[in-house]
């Protein structure tokens, strides 16, 4: 059962209404478990209030929380600092876990934001799923969706608890080849 998380900072409606989006795809995908979080602001701003979207949206209380998830959207407003912190604050392994980034940012700053966060994701082993860069228009909910739904299938497609085999493991589980009968 893929599990994602949806993770956002901002102040903006937009960013919120694009996180929400993009679980609203997630959870589409058959098993697919997904919670949408905001990372509480460290700048002493007040986080965004319910009245932005209508839901209050529960904190992710530490960053180690991270590690249960298979996968993690990141909506991100102008800057993705606070993200790339995040991640670098993460004690566990991020390899094989599935990672995406969505902003309501047009144009060169869409890049910008967009390899900022996914930069970060890369070097912390992850398996990206970029949203489309040629797009010059900011994200629309439709686009995130489609993000948000991609990325809970290639969640389930990538195998969990992956180890390496031994080599005794790897003999064992070779496939034979049938001798033929000695004539």
């Amino acid at each position: 059962m893929p599990k994602l998380l949806v993770l956002f900072q901002s102040h903006s409606p937009d960013v919120v209404r694009l996180a929400e989006s993009a679980a609203e795809g997630a959870r589409g995908v058959r098993f697919a478990e997904v919670d949408l979080r905001r990372l509480p602001t460290t700048d002493g701003a007040r986080d965004p209030s319910p009245e932005a979207s209508g839901r209050a949206h529960h904190p992710l209380r530490d960053a180690d929380d991270i590690g249960q998830y298979d996968g993690l959207i990141l909506a991100a407003e102008a800057e993705g600092e606070a993200f790339v912190r995040t991640l670098g604050a993460f004690g566990g392994s991020l390899a094989n876990k599935v990672g995406a980034v969505i902003t309501p940012a047009a144009g060169a700053g869409r890049r910008s934001v967009l390899w900022s966060v996914l930069g970060a994701m890369a070097d912390r082993g992850m398996i990206l799923v970029p949203a489309p860069f040629d797009a010059q228009d900011a994200a629309s909910e439709e686009s995130t969706r489609k993000v948000g739904k991609r990325v809970a299938e290639v969640i389930g497609c990538v195998p969990r608890n992956r180890q390496p085999l031994t080599a005794g493991e790897a003999r064992a589980n070779r496939p034979r080849t049938p001798r033929s009968p000695a004539s």
